[in-house]
């Protein structure tokens, strides 16, 4: 196997080119344009010329790597949340000690994301002003992102109520409810920016603090 930084011609390994690396780098470099156009004008008025032109490329180049503007600002959204997916998925792949502890840790590595992170607020941001004009492109968002980020919430709560720790409750068919106090928390740093800022640290453990009394089992609940 060619290493990190090499490739294979005439069965002898060889340094990887400047072209061959820029190649393999510019999906990366056209998302990133891509963002910064998406967040300037939005998806309606954002144009591809546009992204081409800060990526310094063709337009053409766009298209070699995504069909439409839609694939692309998918491909943009999906990357901007990548983080907050990864580490969902690394935490829920097979689950191990307290669900709280897995919840805390999942919450705190989101309000960082979300609500710390510019990028995920115009992530928010977008979809929030591009639902009404294009419901097909937020569909394939909840159907390719939030989507699975629910599930996984949901099997964080049944792993926790099979273990005796969380009671039966809405948040098994509802995990959104767990993740509303972040949304919150990031649209009134949308709205109001530091003029009005919250506590993020004690507005975090206000969050955990009330998942937990709510989740967890009492002395008197019957095991379901």
């Amino acid at each position: 196997m060619a290493s990190a930084g090499k490739g294979v011609i005439g069965g002898k390994t060889v340094p990887a080119g400047p072209r061959r690396r820029r190649k393999e780098e510019r999906p990366g470099e056209i998302v990133e344009a891509a963002f910064e156009e998406f967040a300037r004008s939005g998806f309606a008025a954002t144009k591809l010329d546009d992204v081409a032109a800060r990526a310094g490329i063709t337009k053409g180049t766009i298209y070699l790597y995504f069909p439409s503007k839609e694939d692309l600002f998918l491909a943009t959204m999906r990357e901007m949340s990548r983080p907050s997916r990864e580490h969902l998925a690394a935490l829920t792949a097979a689950p191990q000690g307290p669900a709280m502890a897995i919840l805390r840790s999942h919450f705190t590595f989101e309000y960082a994301q979300m609500v710390e992170d510019r990028r995920t607020r115009e992530i928010i941001r977008m979809l929030l002003a591009e639902v009404s004009r294009f419901p097909d492109v937020v569909e394939r968002w909840r159907a390719e992102v939030i989507g699975p980020e629910v599930e996984a919430l949901r099997r964080v709560v049944r792993y926790g109520i099979e273990r005796g720790e969380f009671r039966p409750s809405a948040a098994e068919e509802f995990p959104h409810l767990l993740f509303a106090p972040v949304i919150m928390a990031c649209t009134w740093r949308l709205m109001f920016g530091d003029d009005h800022a919250l506590d993020g640290a004690a507005y975090l453990e206000g969050h955990l603090d009330l998942m937990e009394r709510g989740l967890a089992r009492g002395e008197g609940d019957v095991r379901g």
